[in-house]
């Protein structure tokens, strides 16, 4: 009886490591675009940036830009 209790424990420990790396890639696969989208807004916002400083925008603060007066 008490090999059986141990197994069952073990099996139990496995699939609960299981359980976590499947949550994990699941969570990972939802967020896959959100993070993309991210990425993608911070290569822009670089690139508005250069593009400023190559205006002569020379500002750290170049969020403060009033982009309707161009």
């Amino acid at each position: 009886m008490k090999n059986s209790i141990d197994e069952m424990a073990e099996m139990i420990k496995e699939k609960e490591k299981e359980l976590y790396e499947m949550k994990k890639e699941y969570r990972e696969r939802r967020t896959e675009g959100l993070r993309s989208a991210i990425e993608q807004r911070k290569e822009a916002e670089n690139l508005v940036r250069d593009e400023l400083k190559a205006l002569g925008y020379e500002g750290r603060d170049t969020k403060s830009v009033r982009w309707y007066s161009f």
